[in-house]
């Protein structure tokens, strides 16, 4: 488990299919994010957990440390090892998020993308209306605006616009309070501290 100040990531368990299946469902968390499915039965949602093993996608569960509730997803979509790149989204509960959580989700996420898995790059999609994501991901973490898809999703009756945002591994490590996140993700101190002289 990877764990920060209020939230901490574990990889999913077959317990975990309500939350999925709710966050599919909940249509305030479906119409806020850029992919589109029917409604998943619980069933689907088990299925879905025991066939997964993708290598290019890698799911974690967000999990309140002051509750032990499981209250949304992360992880690292569409992994590209070659370039060292993937998709970082999040969702969480409307009635499980609190003040500073996806703030805290992200940083924490980009922590073990870019200081334990090894990627450089980190992207992802935000809808136009979408001003939750956006403060989050941009303003207070750092991603910057890459692109404009237009009119590339259709909801509530109306096509919108999509921004591409990204993130780099340089320009996250130049934000205020990444060591917190880091040592969160990677707790040992790796400074070298041995001779080889003394062993020879």
């Amino acid at each position: 488990m990877i764990k920060s100040k209020n939230v901490s990531l574990r990889p999913i368990e077959l317990h975990d299919d309500i939350l999925l299946q709710k966050l599919m469902n909940d249509p305030f968390v479906a119409g806020n994010v850029t992919g589109w499915s029917f409604p998943v039965s619980v069933f689907s949602q088990n299925n879905w957990i025991q066939s997964n093993t993708n290598s290019s996608n890698y799911r974690l569960i967000i999990v309140d440390n002051e509750t032990n509730d499981a209250i949304g997803i992360t992880g690292l979509w569409d992994i590209d090892w070659h370039n060292q790149s993937a998709n970082m989204p999040i969702k969480i509960l409307p009635e499980k998020n609190k003040k500073g959580f996806g703030t805290e989700v992200i940083m924490l996420t980009m922590a073990w993308a870019f200081y334990n898995v090894g990627l450089r790059r980190l992207y992802g999609p935000v809808l136009d209306f979408n001003g939750p994501s956006m403060g989050a991901y941009v303003k207070k973490c750092g991603w910057k605006i890459e692109g404009r898809q237009r009119e590339a999703i259709f909801r509530k009756g109306e096509w919108h616009d999509v921004y591409d945002i990204a993130i780099l591994k340089h320009e996250f490590d130049a934000l205020p309070n990444v060591a917190e996140f880091i040592h969160a993700v990677c707790p040992v101190d790796t400074t070298p501290n041995i001779n080889s002289q003394d062993y020879i």
